[in-house]
């Protein structure tokens, strides 16, 4: 059935769906393209959030003096 239709569509007729379905595509892909720099751009956001954290972490513990009571707790 399929190259019975193909067989009636003239050339042009095919060129124009083909054109059709390309610029579909090609929409699709920049919509994607978007998406996916979206999601690069938050997963850039959560890694420096996360870097800040830790190095306030860090920060904080070698900042804190340890007493002798605290050195034989982590003995």
């Amino acid at each position: 059935m399929i190259d019975t239709v193909q067989a009636e569509l003239s050339v042009s007729e095919r060129a124009a769906r083909i054109e059709a379905a390309l610029a579909a595509i090609e929409q699709r892909m920049t919509e994607q393209d978007g998406r996916v720099a979206l999601i690069e751009q938050k997963l850039e956001d959560q890694e420096y959030s996360v870097r800040r954290v830790l190095d306030l972490l860090i920060e904080w513990l070698e900042g804190e003096p340890q007493t002798p009571d605290d050195r034989q707790e982590a003995a």
